[in-house]
């Protein structure tokens, strides 16, 4: 009997969350980037420690402390 072997490669990258906890994506999952503008200090999704809103492909939103183009580069770091 001949066993196929499928075997994915997960790559995740690591962020920092607002309260310091690593957070990791999957770079295939992330549909947008919103950076913190000077007004949103005083929203409910920008807090002093978040500077990149990552958008994913389920509908979620995870805030980060990395900036927009911190989190840009390392999405696009070779694998």
């Amino acid at each position: 009997m001949i066993q196929l072997v499928v075997v994915a490669a997960l790559r995740l990258v690591s962020f920092h969350g607002p309260d310091g906890y690593p957070v990791e994506i999957n770079p295939d999952q992330v549909t947008s980037l919103r950076g913190a503008r000077e007004g949103d200090q005083q929203s409910k999704f920008f807090t002093s420690e978040v500077r990149c809103m990552i958008g994913l492909t389920d509908g979620k939103f995870v805030s980060v402390s990395e900036s927009c183009e911190e989190v840009r580069s390392k999405l696009a770091a070779p694998r």
